[in-house]
């Protein structure tokens, strides 16, 4: 089992890899953030054989960063569960090749553990007998629930990331946003630019920032308890709110948080959410 405990453990090891192993698990400390490396990953085993200098590696590699490329299949539990009709699916996307001459397809699953032993063995058969140029990440927190017999043919990465350092920079210009936010409402759509144009363009960083926004309500809500505590995290103008349209902020928050993983247009998703924060904001302050 190789472990990597960093980023650049992370892209030491896969740029170093020149033949891919059929099928990867993924052991990770965290599903949601460690799912953005294993579509890096995949990303990897697809454009490997295309030139870099074309037009299809250009095309294939826009494609997978906007989940708009067909010989890359997610099997996302938060939105969909896992269950026997998309695993079906799944099995018959495995069956068929690319239509892309030597192309290959790769198949992403997180949160595996979660497959009944029955849907486990269907996988095991593909395992067992792996169709060329048809490549596995499985991805689980519960690296002991899995079947040693599905282990034993994969090459197992080992994931314990430590939590990044604090950016504080980026703290403070959400905090600026959502005081403007509560300022603007609805009209803060227009200017949500000037304070997520380095995340529109990267679904990790986008995943990354709804985190901290997070972070701001809920210690925000702690703080019209413990106000003599205040945390780098909170907006008092949040505190001006009541408990329950907070905690109605910070459900909206992580639903779409979750939908970042999905094929979305991450422009369309953040007006989503200045909307339907805005609409909870113009309720009555208590």
């Amino acid at each position: 089992m190789t472990k990597i405990s960093s980023i650049l453990d992370f892209k030491n090891i896969t740029s170093n890899i020149t033949s891919f192993s059929h099928a990867y698990l993924f052991n990770v400390n965290s599903v949601n953030s460690s799912f953005f490396y294993a579509k890096d990953f995949a990303k990897r085993i697809i454009l490997e054989n295309v030139d870099q200098n074309s037009f299809d590696y250009e095309d294939i590699s826009y494609k997978i960063d906007h989940d708009e490329f067909d010989d890359l299949y997610i099997v996302n539990p938060d939105t969909i569960g896992i269950n026997s009709e998309e695993i079906n699916k799944l099995l018959t996307y495995m069956e068929t090749k690319s239509l892309r001459e030597n192309g290959r397809r790769v198949y992403i699953i997180y949160g595996f553990e979660r497959l009944s032993r029955e849907i486990s063995n269907k996988i095991l058969k593909f395992l067992e007998e792996p169709q060329e140029n048809i490549y596995a990440i499985l991805l689980t927190e519960n690296y002991e629930k899995i079947l040693p017999t599905i282990v034993s043919r994969c090459q197992v990465l080992s994931f314990s990331f430590e939590i990044e350092e604090i950016n504080l920079e980026r703290i403070d210009l959400l905090k600026e946003f959502f005081k403007e936010l509560i300022d603007k409402k609805k009209k803060m759509i227009a200017y949500s630019y000037n304070y997520f144009k380095d995340s529109l363009n990267n679904r990790l960083g986008l995943f990354s920032d709804f985190e901290i926004l997070e972070k701001i309500i809920s210690d925000s809500i702690n703080y019209k308890f413990i106000n003599d505590d205040k945390s780098i995290y909170v907006v008092e103008l949040l505190s001006d709110y009541s408990i329950e349209i907070l905690t109605d902020i910070l459900n909206i928050t992580n639903r779409l948080k979750c939908l970042i993983k999905n094929n979305i247009n991450l422009n369309l998703l953040l007006d989503r959410y200045i909307i339907e924060v805005a609409k909870e904001l113009d309720l009555c302050k208590k």
